[in-house]
């Protein structure tokens, strides 16, 4: 049973996930978190998902986050902003989690097929806060998209 369980969580879709720690003191306006991730199918598109960690201690009802993205050709350039309700109408924290801590998918972003290489990210936030206290890790999940490509195999 834990066996079937395990290879049911894993996604071999997904070819990238990491998250990046902010400091406990908070998201400073300057502060811009800078990823590269790997991609090598240059067939595929693949989907990026943003995702969020907070604490209890957030002092705002929703979050705005803006996304860069470059291919490695740099002849992609994409921006995104996200802006996510945390709390409900009766101040209920509508993401996951329990503890006082919390995680939520705050949106996607496709990125079109580029040749091999690495995708350059900067993700910051857009509060207007010079500190922004509760955030607690900040990741991307990078999954890839089917080709639209079938073998007779595949059908």
């Amino acid at each position: 049973m834990v066996i079937s369980w395990l290879l049911a969580a894993c996604n071999s879709q997904t070819v990238y996930h990491q998250f990046r720690y902010i400091d406990e003191n908070g998201w400073r306006v300057t502060d811009t978190i800078s990823l590269e991730v790997p991609l090598q199918d240059s067939l595929r598109s693949h989907l990026l998902t943003l995702q969020l960690r907070h604490t209890a201690h957030f002092p705002y009802k929703n979050i705005v986050i803006g996304l860069q993205a470059w291919s490695p050709d740099s002849l992609f350039t994409q921006a995104q902003q996200f802006s996510v309700r945390l709390m409900d109408e009766q101040n209920n924290w509508s993401s996951s989690g329990q503890g006082g801590f919390f995680q939520l998918d705050m949106g996607e972003m496709q990125l079109k097929p580029s040749p091999p290489g690495n995708w350059h990210f900067h993700i910051f936030q857009l509060m207007g806060d010079s500190l922004l206290p509760g955030i607690h890790d900040i990741g991307i999940k990078v999954s890839a998209l089917p080709t639209g490509i079938y073998t007779q195999e595949d059908k």
